[in-house]
Parts: structure tokens; sequence; C-alpha cells
């Protein structure tokens, strides 16, 4: 797989989200687009610092494609996913920081949706201060998880400007994250990603062609990694879902139309249950698997993420396949989350040391 323009034998990266840095309390960044970009100096140097910290961890253990760790999510409190459902639309024209409980499955979440007020548009640059501090800390390849995609984004906000009309309300987010997404490429991100849980609307709806059609709109004419995950939630660790409810069957080939370089699907958490839906993948697009799972406390062994990544390698070849956790680590202790990514190399280089004949 390409990592800048090295090819890279299963490179490993992680979703986004590593635990907080224990100095780190409270909000990062404000809501709304005329806040300022740090509240305070002492909370940007606070933020680089835990960025930095976060950024060595990754380095240290040897995982190819770093993130952010996701340093503004309050994760030290029940609400430590908000952001993933708040950093996009508290920047963006037309939403206000309120609205109802997010409800997914059988779970209520600790979260609100965003209230849509008015016709949403892109007007400031939103993750240039994140880019910047792993910018500051490393010069090695670079993911940003923006959070939800434009699809889940309408599907989960409160909406009083639209009609109930979620498809232009999708179309209108996607033509705001299009114009984020072109400020990150043109300040030199690598790989974008999002969350878009066609496995969970699979198993809740059905899927319709305006799906996609809104994915491609934002990801139009972005020239960068772009990267869709399809997870299947968590909320402190605990699974939005039955464990057994799986739907990646319903959910390939349909996405394929989808104009990304990667899907990275969750496979850990149900022991890789979904390989054969994954037989005939296309040979334009990369795959990444899920092997750690962080609703998980103990850490996988590397011969077990080995053992999934040859079941794997039957479907898809070695060079489309990529390694990642299979969502975020931010309800694991750090000491935890750090043990996962050292197992994850490790299993990777038993087989790719297998692959090379070493």
């Amino acid at each position: 797989m390409k990592v800048r323009d090295n090819d890279v034998l299963l490179p490993t990266t992680l979703v986004g989200a590593y635990p907080r840095q224990v100095f780190m309390q409270g909000p990062v960044f404000g809501a709304g687009v005329n806040e300022k970009e740090f509240p305070s100096y002492r909370m940007r140097e606070l933020y680089r610092a835990a960025v930095a910290l976060t950024v060595k961890d990754q380095e240290d253990v040897g995982i190819d494609v770093v993130t952010d760790g996701a340093q503004h999510y309050e994760n030290e409190t029940d609400w430590e996913l908000a952001e993933l459902f708040h950093m996009m639309p508290h920047h963006l024209d037309g939403f206000v920081p309120y609205g109802d409980d997010v409800v997914l499955g059988t779970n209520t979440l600790a979260v609100y949706k965003p209230t849509v007020v008015g016709d949403v548009g892109w007007r400031r640059p939103i993750f240039k201060p994140v880019l910047e501090a792993v910018r500051a800390a490393t010069d090695k390849p670079l993911k940003i998880n923006v959070g939800l995609g434009p699809t889940t984004m309408a599907l989960l906000s409160t909406d009083e400007h639209y009609g109930g009309d979620v498809k232009a309300l999708a179309f209108a987010i996607a033509d705001a994250y299009n114009a984020e997404f072109k400020d990150l490429a043109a300040r030199g991100l690598e790989q974008v990603q999002f969350a878009e849980p066609l496995t969970q609307f699979a198993g809740l709806m059905e899927l319709e062609s305006w799906m996609v059609d809104v994915l491609n709109r934002c990801f139009d004419g972005v020239d960068m990694y772009r990267v869709v995950h399809l997870c299947y939630g968590h909320e402190q660790g605990q699974p939005s879902f039955a464990p057994d409810w799986v739907s990646a069957d319903k959910v390939f080939p349909f996405a394929f139309d989808i104009e990304c370089e990667q899907f990275h699907i969750e496979m850990a958490s149900h022991d890789f249950s979904e390989v054969e839906a994954l037989r005939g993948w296309p040979s334009d697009r990369d795959l990444a698997v899920g092997v750690i799972d962080g609703k998980d406390l103990r850490a996988e062994a590397p011969e077990r993420i080995a053992g999934w990544v040859r079941r794997t390698l039957d479907v898809v070849p070695a060079e489309r396949l990529g390694l990642s956790t299979d969502c975020a680590l931010s309800s694991v202790r750090r000491i935890v989350a750090r043990k996962k990514l050292q197992n994850m190399v490790a299993g990777a280089e038993i087989v790719r040391a297998e692959l090379e004949g070493r």
C-alpha cells in the first residue's frame, strides 16, 4: 500500500482517538464560527504538548501512519466521544451547539445532536490547528479523523431549517466538508478520514444511492488519500449493538461506488467473522481491517493478529491491505492502548516476514 511515496507492506495506523494525556482537562476548541482558534495561549501549549506525547507513543511502537490522537476529545468525562459528533458542525455556519439526545440502537449516548438553524456552510479552517500541532511534533505520514461523515451528521442532527429533508441537509454538509478537506489538502495533509457507519445503517434502514452521492460530493476534487471508516460504534467501551450484529455483506458491494482510496472496517470485535463478505475486493481500492478491539481491555496477542491477517489475505491481496484499530482507543488507559498498538505492529511484522520470505 502506498504511504506517501513509498510502498509499505501491511501499513499500520489507528482510527484516530487515543487516551487523553493526564494533564488535559476540558475543551480545547470553542463552539461557533466566530470563536478564537484557541481560548488561550496556555491551552494552545497544553494541547500541542498532548499531541506531541501522543505522537511519540505511536512512533515508539512503530506505527506507520500516525494520528493526532484526538486530544481535543474530553475523554476524562463520560462525554468522551462528543467531539466526534461536534467538531465539524460546531465550526460551520448554520449550526448551533445544542440539540436532542443521540440515540443509537438501544443506547442513549451522553452526546447531544447539533441543531441546524440556517444554511449550512464552511467559513473558516477547522482542523488547521490540529494539523499544525502534529506537524510540529513529527514529519511522519499523518491521518486526521474529522468525526462523523456528512450522511451520518445529517441523520444525527436536529433539523430546524431544511424542513426534514435529510438529503438536502446531507448535501449541504457535504459541500462544507469538501471545502474543509480542500483546505487541509492545500496545507499538506496526506490522509483524511471520517466515520460513516453504513454497517449500522444497513441494519436499521435501506441503504440508498443518494448516500453514495453525498459522500462523493464531499470528496469531489480533494487531492488527498480519502478513508471511509465503517464502524459498529461504542460509547465508553460499550457496543452500540449486539456483538453478533454484523452487516458487511449488506454494505458491499454497495459502498464500492464511493470514490475513496480506502475503506476501513471493524473486524476484531467479532473475530473476523465477516471476511467472506470481502471476497472479490476491487483491485483499485485499499482495505484497512481493525485488528484491535477498543471494547476489550486485554491486548490482542501478536500471533492472534497475524492469524486474522492471514485469513484476510485469502480474499484481499497484501498490496491492498492495511491494519488499524476497530475504532477509537479513548475508552482504555494509555498503558493498555500503547500495548495494543505495540502488538498490532508486532503482528504485522510476523506476516510481513512470511510474505517477504524472511
